[in-house]
């Protein structure tokens, strides 16, 4: 099968969730298949074609026009499509807009089915946007397939399209199927003893990183935070005026975010919203961390509550600091914890999701 996947940024210029999960699935099912990632240049990475890791990529130009970029690039995506040799078989979208959208006009006129991949809770909280409520259901209803990261997601999806697009809501949940992030399992390692927290992630509101930091200064814990993100002064500010130990270690590459891993001694996710199945809590896991999170979409299926980690309410400092502290002050608990969340991760082991990924896509293949 030759599979197109197309997403609007593409490493190794580009390290969000998303990106790393598009580069992941095409390294693996290049072992099997034809791909081809169609995305757009980046700075360092100009318009053109290049090979690497078993698979091509088709890099086009974007406009600097804003009210023509999204019309310019729907138009690019189409043709980049249909220039491709052998055509493609299926078309994977990473994310309903841009790319979902431009997949499924491409796909529809050249009679290719797409699949898209829905990547976080903004794309089907329908409520919140007029243009999500409008564009999101069309594009899903248009596709041979949808997948989202987990059960959560399912459900949550399905319960926004019968409040708001009730009439889409049969059609999108028989093509709505769950395929989760994939995983390298790194080799587990000990717990340090130096009382350690990181979090990573964008420095944006959804993230809540001012939360990690009020709750690390409250319970007088070192802490990492690895990212980069609009809000990063008024960060570093918030941790100054409250006297916190905090790092900021900016965009890391693979190999840095694997030693600030192994360096912590609890990895927090305290996102407010915004979640499909977070890829920093699951890289947490699988070091054998004990995890601290909020109970935002894709988490409610991988934490059970003083089983694999513990959760905590979005946007609560307070409870934060105290699960904090009580993990300091219980390293049976720590260490519990920490066994029982390796076990979880090994679960999203790129092998074991591969075949099930697969199986998705011949399917939808053929529709």
């Amino acid at each position: 099968m030759h599979l197109a996947i197309l997403i609007g940024h593409f490493p190794p210029t580009a390290f969000g969730g998303a990106e790393l999960q598009a580069e992941g699935w095409a390294r693996r099912l290049a072992a099997s298949h034809q791909v081809t990632v169609v995305t757009r240049c980046d700075a360092n990475m100009p318009a053109g074609h290049a090979a690497r890791d078993g698979f091509d990529v088709v890099r086009l130009p974007v406009s600097r026009v804003p009210g023509w970029r999204t019309l310019a690039d729907l138009r690019a995506i189409e043709a980049a499509v249909a220039e491709l040799t052998p055509r493609a078989d299926l078309l994977l979208c990473f994310q309903t807009f841009v790319s979902g959208l431009a997949g499924t006009r491409a796909g529809a006129k050249l009679g290719i089915p797409a699949v898209v991949w829905v990547r976080g809770e903004a794309e089907y909280r329908l409520g919140d946007s007029r243009f999500t409520r409008w564009l999101s259901p069309r594009v899903w209803s248009a596709a041979a397939g949808v997948l989202v990261q987990s059960e959560a997601n399912r459900v949550d999806l399905l319960a926004e399209l019968e409040r708001h697009a009730t009439r889409r809501l049969s059609r999108v949940r028989e093509r709505l199927s769950v395929v989760g992030n994939g995983l390298e399992m790194p080799a587990p390692t000990p717990i340090p003893a130096t009382e350690s927290v990181l979090s990573v992630g964008r420095l944006i509101a959804d993230k809540g990183m001012d939360v990690v930091i009020a709750a690390c200064a409250r319970a007088r814990r070192p802490l990492t935070l690895a990212g980069e993100g609009p809000e990063r002064a008024a960060l570093r500010a918030l941790a100054d005026r409250l006297g916190g130990d905090v790092r900021f270690a900016g965009h890391v590459g693979r190999d840095e975010l694997s030693r600030l891993y192994r360096e912590a001694t609890v990895v927090v996710l305290a996102a407010r919203r915004g979640e499909g199945l977070p890829n920093v809590l699951l890289e947490g896991m699988a070091h054998s961390r004990p995890v601290v999170a909020t109970p935002c979409a894709g988490t409610r299926d991988l934490l059970t509550d003083e089983m694999n980690g513990l959760v905590v309410p979005a946007g609560d400092a307070v409870a934060l600091a105290s699960a904090l502290e009580r993990l300091a002050a219980e390293p049976e608990l720590a260490a519990r914890l920490a066994v029982s969340a390796r076990a979880t991760a090994e679960c999203f082991a790129w092998e074991k999701l591969l075949p099930r990924l697969e199986r998705e896509l011949e399917r939808w293949s053929r529709a």
